[in-house]
Parts: structure tokens; C-alpha cells; sequence
């Protein structure tokens, strides 16, 4: 008696979802249709920059004059040597201190020596 009465309630469930994609079916947009309305661009354009802050201020030329600016070998020997002793944490600061980078700018230099420094 149970198995039947399973039986019947799975059978109303699926009717009743496919009643329901019906439905939708019918309601919903044909698959030739085009919404009407104005189209907007998938991507906004940028609007000026606001502070005088931008999302990739070096493709503008604020600060590429800093991001290629070479180190001096000194301070590149003392890094590896420090980065050799495993003392990442110490090479950023030494890097940080000598050439007057900031700190997120001192720890990707270090972090490619690092890199470099790797077979």
C-alpha cells in the first residue's frame, strides 16, 4: 500500500513540474525574440578618475617612472644573501629601507629574486 501511494505522489510531483515548464515556456520571451528597450554595453565605460586615483595608473604614466626604476646592486646582494638565510621578512624591509619603495612594491621585487634565484 505504501509503494503505491509513493507511486502516485512521485507521478504528481512530476506532473506538476512539468505543468509548471509549461507554463514558463508559454510566459516567457519566444527563442527569436529581441527585448525591446536601449541596449546597454556588457562592459561601462570608464568615467574619469575620481581623487586622481585609477585602476592601472601605470599604463597612464603615473607610476612607471617608480616600477622601472633600477636597484642598486648593493642592495640587491644584501637581498639575496638575506632571501639565502631565509629571511624574506627582513629582505623586504632592507629593500623597503634602501630604495624607498613602499612595502607592497618592495615585496614584489623581492619575491621575483626570489623567483629568479630558483633553478
Amino acid at each position: 500500500m505504501s509503494l503505491a501511494l509513493m507511486l502516485v505522489a512521485l507521478l504528481g510531483a512530476v506532473g506538476v513540474l512539468g505543468l509548471g515548464v509549461w507554463v514558463m515556456g508559454r510566459l516567457g520571451p519566444g527563442e527569436g525574440e529581441v527585448p525591446s528597450g536601449p541596449q546597454r554595453p556588457a562592459v561601462p565605460e570608464p568615467g574619469a578618475p575620481v581623487g586622481g586615483y585609477t585602476l592601472v595608473s601605470a599604463a597612464d604614466g603615473g607610476d612607471a617612472a617608480e616600477a622601472d626604476e633600477p636597484v642598486p646592486a648593493q642592495t640587491v646582494a644584501r637581498v639575496r644573501e638575506l632571501l639565502a638565510l631565509g629571511r624574506g621578512v627582513e629582505a623586504v624591509r632592507v629593500m623597503r629601507d634602501e630604495t624607498g619603495m613602499d612595502q607592497r612594491r618592495s615585496r614584489e621585487v623581492v619575491d621575483r629574486l626570489r623567483d629568479l634565484g630558483r633553478p
